[in-house]
């Protein structure tokens, strides 16, 4: 039973051996040149000269054959065929059957079912399915072909890796980087160091990422952007369907606006390039640069359009407003870049100077500077100053018009059933003396460096003062009174994070 045991490995064995030392097979050649005497080593073979190697067949115009190194050197229209999913050809062959592998040079090509390889020489071991080429590659994969100066093919996986200068033309972009790898089966494309997509709209760059050439999705890492003619849109990863011309950009997400002069940050954006449109979530803050003075918004969401006749900034719920000498929240906010127009929806509360102004709705001009130029707040608005803790000046009527001049209050105009309430205080003693409560149709105040210089009230006023002693608490307000003090922690955090 031994010796039956012993007798079958060692028939396994030289089975195994045979299959991995198979001599190569010479299938056809129309005439055969030996020389014995000076060249014994090899036979030549010459004129539709075909030979077999395992699984592989290769053809040639001619060859020799060293029979005992196992060796073929072929001349001519050399083409090598593995099955039905790979195809060699160039102009001169060394095939080692020992190593199972073929050195082709001259006009080669390497063409499987999805694509071709054109390059001047290749490498390649059929144990493994590994083509190598050290120099001047080109790809030719359905519209597009693809470039780099050393690659290697692995034909069970169809990877193509590329190194050096490696370049994808196609029609619709071009892709340049010096690391890829490509699937020539999935025509997607990854990226190992610094890469840029070049389109008619825009250029995407990042050091880490894939692109599928044919559904032309991606996806992009590390230092991420994409750039348009005035805008760059950086995060930490970015996705891409340029198809639809879609994407989504999360952490760390920065879009830069050079021209409108806008910068928005946040933690997630979709954008659609088609439209011009970004969609700013998680946190996002707005920064509208003047030359000046910087103006910083926060919400919880950002609209941001960009189209010729359409340039608009709209942000949602919980919109605070920071600039150097002016503060504001709301429930909604609109900056129409086209106009310089600013509008404050869902009872927004400013502080400008030392005034806090509230109304149902705001619209605040700017000038060619950016700077305030005129407010109109309506309806129901009311401007009150703070006095002390327990007393405040105000004014309210139907519509308030306030005007600017350096973005300080210079005159402000109140129109429609206007009322004053203000605190009378001694100069000398500035000890409180009374109330003056004013109704008229119309009130005009004129400011200088802060400060009310003048107050104009015009058709039919009627005033009231009430000594300060005998005043009642409700007699103290105007309707629809209401006095926040300023909490600038969360801006100005903001402002300082972003503000480098």
């Amino acid at each position: 039973m031994k010796f039956l045991l012993n007798i079958l490995l060692l028939s396994l064995c030289v089975c195994v051996n045979a299959q991995t030392s198979k001599r190569i097979e010479i299938i056809n050649a129309d005439s055969t040149i030996a020389n014995t005497i000076n060249h014994p080593e090899y036979l030549r073979l010459l004129n539709n000269v075909v030979f077999k190697h395992n699984s592989t067949t290769m053809s040639c115009d001619s060859a020799y054959h060293y029979s005992e190194l196992n060796k073929i050197e072929a001349f001519g229209d050399i083409i090598i065929q593995q099955g039905d999913s790979l195809k060699l050809t160039g102009k001169r062959l060394l095939y080692l059957s020992d190593k199972n592998s073929a050195t082709i040079t001259g006009k080669v090509k390497l063409i499987d079912k999805y694509m071709t390889l054109e390059t001047d020489k290749i490498l390649y071991n059929l144990n493994e399915n590994i083509g190598v080429y050290p120099s001047n590659g080109k790809i030719i994969d359905n519209s597009k072909s693809i470039y780099s100066v050393r690659g290697e093919y692995h034909a069970n996986t169809y990877n193509f890796i590329f190194t050096d200068s490696v370049k994808i033309i196609d029609k619709e972009y071009q892709v340049f980087t010096d690391n890829m790898i490509y699937n020539t089966k999935s025509e997607t494309s990854f990226f190992f160091g610094p890469s840029t997509i070049v389109s008619e709209e825009n250029k995407i760059f990042c050091e880490n990422g894939w692109y599928n050439t044919n559904t032309l999705k991606s996806k992009f890492f590390n230092n991420a952007y994409i750039q348009s003619d005035s805008q760059i849109l950086k995060g930490d990863s970015i996705f891409y369907d340029q198809n639809k011309q879609y994407g989504k950009a999360l952490q760390n997400v920065h879009l830069i606006d050079s021209i409108n002069n806008i910068e928005i940050f946040g933690d997630q954006a979709e954008f659609f390039i088609r439209e011009d449109y970004f969609i700013f979530t998680k946190e996002p803050l707005a920064k509208i640069i003047q030359e000046e003075d910087t103006t910083f918004i926060g919400a919880n969401n950002f609209l941001y359009q960009n189209l010729e006749n359409d340039k608009k900034l709209t942000a949602f719920n919980n919109v605070e407003i920071y600039q150097h000498n002016m503060q504001a929240k709301c429930d909604s906010f609109s900056y129409d870049l086209e106009y310089s127009k600013i509008e404050l929806f869902d009872y927004p509360i400013l502080w400008v100077d030392e005034f806090q102004i509230t109304s149902d709705s705001m619209k605040i001009l700017l000038d060619e500077d950016k700077d305030l130029k005129s407010m109109i707040c309506s309806p129901n608005p009311m401007i009150i100053s703070k006095v002390d803790s327990f007393n405040y000046n105000q004014l309210a009527g139907n519509i308030m018009n306030i005007y600017f001049n350096e973005n300080t209050i210079s005159k402000i105009r109140i129109e429609g059933n206007s009322q004053s309430l203000f605190v009378i205080t001694d100069e000398k003693t500035e000890d409180k003396i009374g109330f003056n409560a004013t109704k008229c149709s119309e009130i005009s105040l004129y400011f200088k460096e802060n400060k009310i210089e003048s107050i104009n009230y015009n058709i039919k006023p009627i005033s009231t003062i009430t000594p300060y002693d005998e005043i009642i608490e409700e007699d103290k307000y105007l309707e629809g009174f209401i006095w926040k003090e300023l909490d600038q922690q969360s801006i100005k955090l903001k402002y300082l994070i972003y503000n480098k």
